[in-house]
């Protein structure tokens, strides 16, 4: 595959950055998950409602502040 590189061509640097982004990726999955089950369990949310996002990353040793937003589809009621 052009453009992927093998674990074993990568810098340790780029071993950490992606180390951090899956972490990231998996605990705030989870997270959410639980937190939506939760809330749609309780009421305060429907099945295949939509709800806004926003994520902010920030590094204050590089001045780096980085936000994305996006809509999140919520689980049918048998997912």
């Amino acid at each position: 595959m052009k453009g992927k590189k093998e674990m074993s061509d990568m810098t340790e640097s780029e071993i950490s950055y992606r180390k951090f982004l899956k972490n990231l990726g998996v605990t705030t999955h989870k997270e959410l998950e639980n937190l939506i089950k939760k809330k749609i369990e309780n009421g305060e949310l429907s099945h295949e409602s939509t709800i806004n996002i926003t994520a902010k990353i920030k590094i204050d040793e590089l001045d780096f502040n980085h936000s994305i937003n996006a809509t999140l589809l919520l689980p049918k009621n048998n997912d």
